[in-house]
């Protein structure tokens, strides 16, 4: 009778924290198997042939509540985690390396402390296929190259003020490496967005300064800082949805000319009941500053397009399939930044077509 009252009692204990705590367990599991190359390169004997392979498409599970604080104040969480689920994990070993936080909710907004995407990223493009090979934006891909994962971050989200929202990051530099001269760097960066989103039509802007890219310790500082600024147009009637995309980049170098470079996108969707259509073209402009000798500015342009289709199996289970391509000037070497293809060379073209499945909890 004693051990069967200790069991009890244990039981209780251990679940009592559970029953009293806001939880959600949240989740994806997106799987694609997929057929890719890397051909046309300036050296024929760097081209990457076919090879087939099942890739796991920013599969991810995560943790998240909340407590009620009294007076409209809640005390809000997250814990967030890729998984690999087409190798068994090899490649994800750390853990909480997407957004994951602690910090308030109340009337004036969110403010959150921790590892969470910049400011720059609440204004998003229209991507008729996310996570995976289709997907055109990225710190690698065609457009979106400003947004980024901030660590060691202060964000703020704003309440949606009858449609309009904005939100700021700040990202500190923890490390302060010591340059060859003793000088310490400071590679800390902020965000500022806004947009306005009511009524099918979006609307958003955004801008990300970086400070002291590319320091690296005993070394000279090359860069003073890099600045991004971007646009995004959406608008969304019945079951098509059109959008466009641009984005700026500045680098600040001490070393070299400065260099810039703009991006663009357009991109629409069509849903037909449980089916749906995708097709996007986004263009990577001249590198000017970048050029020397034989290499142009205009050697470093690309563009992808994405044709892509959709079954909802379910309100959380899809299956799709797709086609993406990447042309790559003589001196470019753009590659899909989510799975990209191991080896690809300047002036090479990633391609890719598959199908996938993906579930949501």
């Amino acid at each position: 009778m004693n051990r069967k009252m200790l069991v009890v009692a244990l039981s209780a204990a251990c679940a009592s924290p559970l029953a009293l705590a806001d939880v959600t367990i949240y989740g994806t599991l997106n799987n694609s198997l997929e057929s890719v190359k890397a051909t046309g390169a300036a050296n024929s004997a760097n081209d990457v042939k076919s090879t087939s392979r099942v890739s796991s498409n920013t599969s991810k599970i995560g943790f998240k509540g909340n407590e009620d604080l009294g007076n409209g104040l809640k005390a809000i969480w997250q814990v967030e985690q890729e998984v690999s689920i087409d190798d068994g994990g090899t490649r994800k070993g750390n853990w909480a390396t997407r957004n994951t936080f602690v910090g308030l909710d109340g009337s004036f907004g969110q403010v959150m402390l921790g590892n969470y995407d910049s400011a720059y990223k609440m204004v998003k493009y229209l991507i008729p296929l996310e996570d995976g090979v289709a997907d055109f934006t990225g710190a690698n891909g065609i457009i979106g190259r400003g947004q980024q994962r901030m660590k060691n971050s202060v964000q703020y989200r704003s309440p949606n003020f009858s449609g309009f929202s904005f939100g700021a990051s700040y990202g500190t530099d923890e490390t302060r490496a010591v340059l060859a001269n003793s000088e310490r760097t400071n590679a800390q960066a902020w965000a500022l967005a806004a947009q306005y989103n009511a009524d099918g039509l979006l609307l958003g802007g955004a801008f990300e300064r970086r400070d002291d890219t590319g320091a690296v310790a005993g070394a000279s500082k090359t860069t003073d800082h890099q600045d991004f600024w971007k646009a995004v147009a959406r608008y969304k009637f019945a079951d098509t949805e059109l959008g466009l995309g641009y984005e700026y980049e500045n680098q600040d170098r001490i070393v070299g000319a400065d260099q810039k470079q703009s991006a663009w996108s357009v991109s629409a969707t069509q849903k037909f009941g449980n089916f749906g259509l995708g097709l996007a073209y986004v263009s990577l402009g001249k590198r000017k500053g970048a050029g020397s000798g034989s290499i142009s500015d205009a050697d470093y342009k690309a563009n992808q397009w994405s044709l892509s289709g959709t079954y909802d199996l379910s309100k959380r289970t899809q299956a799709y399939a797709f086609y993406t391509r990447i042309d790559n000037k003589n001196a470019a070497k753009i590659n899909f930044d989510s799975n990209g293809i191991t080896g690809v060379a300047a002036g090479s073209n990633p391609t890719a077509f598959g199908i996938g499945l993906s579930h949501k909890f």
